[in-house]
């Protein structure tokens, strides 16, 4: 049997029955605040420093400097990652890349090849783009957003990463994509909400799909704390959706 991808956060694996198929990309999904970065990040910070996994982190909203200073907060020392050169953290504003995209005549493809150029130089096992709502919106329409989406996705693969695709989603909503062709081309989706419970929202966690493997398909809950995310596998708040 393949050993799995572990992805190191506390009651995760236990959902993915022991973690991802290798070179798999998986769809994580959510409403803003909803903790997609810091899942995203707990998976390659957990890949260096438990599992000796190189990572790549893609960032098309925040500048490089304030992921790392956010994560700190929760006690991801991402400057150390760095210096041991088992980290890359690609950072920066969707307005000032489509601007330069512009300026040199670059697109989509170009970018996809940029990030697969950075995959293969630094021997990358994991790799999470933050996020595909955002790049895909370079794309011209429908057509050219789906073709772009399902190149990054197979390109990660090909080279060997197992990498995660995180997608925003509608606030208020039960939806697992932004624009309701994502969960087609991945072979995962996992899906977090914020699921309104009397006055208050409750954190929920669902793996929607898992190509190739078995998996939990209840919505569970789980916590954001100051250490990061903690998914309580036990503790189901619907059955089966």
């Amino acid at each position: 049997m393949e050993k799995k991808v572990k992805t190191g956060i506390s009651g995760l694996d236990y959902l993915l029955k022991g973690g991802f198929l290798r070179g798999r990309s998986i769809l994580l999904s959510g409403p803003c605040g909803s903790g997609k970065s810091i899942l995203g990040m707990q998976f390659i910070y957990n890949g260096v420093v438990k599992y000796n996994e190189s990572g790549l982190y893609v960032s098309f909203e925040e500048e490089k400097n304030r992921i790392i200073e956010n994560m700190q907060t929760i006690g991801l020392n991402l400057k150390k990652l760095e210096k041991k050169k088992k980290f890359v953290l690609i950072g920066g504003a969707l307005g000032s890349i489509g601007h330069f995209m512009d300026r040199v005549k670059a697109n989509p493809d170009d970018m996809i090849n940029e990030i697969v150029e950075v995959v293969e130089e630094n021997k990358i096992k994991r790799a999470v783009v933050d996020s595909v709502s955002l790049f895909t919106m370079l794309a011209k329409d429908e057509h050219e957003r789906r073709k772009i989406l399902t190149k990054l996705s197979n390109a990660l693969a090909s080279s060997g990463c197992t990498s995660l695709l995180i997608s925003e989603t509608k606030e208020g909503t039960m939806d697992i994509s932004r624009y309701g062709m994502e969960e087609f081309i991945v072979d995962g989706v996992i899906a977090l909400f914020q699921i309104r419970q009397g006055d208050r929202f409750v954190p929920g966690i669902v793996i929607r799909k898992l190509r190739g493997s078995s998996h939990d398909k209840n919505i569970r809950l789980f916590n954001i704390t100051n250490k990061g995310i903690v998914v309580y596998p036990k503790e189901t708040l619907f059955t089966e959706i």
